[in-house]
């Protein structure tokens, strides 16, 4: 890639967008804890304290699977590391890009995540749903290193290609501009 300073600010507004999605998976994680902590003192018996934690783990695992989709649209027209970066993702033709755009160039930093919804739906299952759970972990760790290896190989494409074009641009049909 030629334009280094494009380069840099999508480097940099990736970190912000990776940073965004822990911060999601960490306030319904502590949001979990704290109400099933606090309905499962109030009383001894409580199933409230014992499946709200599930529900909002399955909450969580929607909005965070929603968020890697639908990234490059959350902050108007782009992500929110490409808003404070002052970049944007459009269509080969120089148009504003939609969701299934995104979704086609995120889809990949995705698996993780659609294997964290799986989990977290099987957990609203009494008994049978951990079970499940259970034997998805390995699937779940393997969907999340599958896009930890995406997130570096793609970083190398941007680096290693003269258009900076991603593999996730070539599917979409999109570029990162000014």
């Amino acid at each position: 890639m030629t334009d280094r300073d494009l380069q840099q600010k999508r480097y940099i507004a990736a970190g912000i967008d990776i940073a965004v999605f822990i911060a999601i998976g960490i306030v319904f994680a502590i949001v979990g804890a704290v109400l099933g902590f606090v309905f499962t003192s109030a009383t001894s018996s409580s199933m409230v304290g014992v499946y709200l934690p599930r529900v909002i783990s399955f909450l969580g695992a929607l909005v965070t699977l929603a968020y890697i989709l639908g990234r490059d649209l959350t902050a108007g027209d782009r992500s929110i590391g490409k808003a404070l970066q002052n970049i944007r993702v459009v269509t080969v033709t120089g148009t504003p890009i939609g969701f299934m755009e995104s979704a086609k160039r995120n889809g990949i930093f995705a698996i993780g995540a659609a294997c964290g919804v799986i989990s977290a739906t099987l957990g609203l299952v009494p008994c049978l749903g951990d079970a499940v759970r259970c034997l998805l972990l390995p699937v779940w760790v393997l969907g999340l290193l599958i896009g930890l290896a995406a997130a570096i190989y793609e970083l190398i494409q941007i680096t290693q290609r003269s258009d900076g074009v991603r593999y996730g641009d070539q599917i979409a049909g999109t570029r990162v501009v000014r």
